[in-house]
């Protein structure tokens, strides 16, 4: 009987180690990813920067940097362009979404489906500053 009450013992703490070892290991782990995060940076590089990056990585002289800002803008001009082109059409296919569902809900649902769709509007933020989307970078 006394060997089968230390065996249920040592098992019982064999778990109870591999579970705090676990915790202990997933601390150190959490820890590390939170540390490494906060070592980066917060915003992705606007144009400036990726122009200056490029410029350092490739060894570019003043003419190149010049011709790669005009590279950036006519892309960005290229992009607002299939922008304004293409926006409509997901406007519409949006609205039609919006309506689609609306048909399958009861009045009440739709009064909350519309608070929802409003908050979510609300709650939409102007994109970065960057080369693709038509706004200067931050000075």
């Amino acid at each position: 009987m006394r060997s089968r009450t230390s065996a249920t013992l040592l098992l019982l703490g064999t778990f109870l180690l591999g579970g705090i070892s676990g915790v202990i290991g997933y601390h150190l782990y959490r820890s590390r990813i939170v540390y490494e995060s906060m070592q980066r940076p917060q915003r992705p590089p606007g144009r400036r920067d990726v122009v200056e990056e490029l410029a350092k990585g490739l060894g570019l002289d003043e003419g190149q940097k010049e011709k790669l800002r005009s590279i950036f803008a006519e892309t960005r001009a290229k992009y607002q362009a299939l922008e304004r082109q293409v926006r409509p059409q997901y406007q519409a296919i949006h609205a039609e979404t919006d309506e689609a569902i609306r048909s399958i809900l009861t009045e009440e649902q739709k009064k909350r489906f519309d608070e929802i769709v409003r908050r979510d509007q609300n709650r939409r933020k102007p994109r970065p500053p960057g080369p693709m989307n038509g706004r200067p970078p931050d000075k």
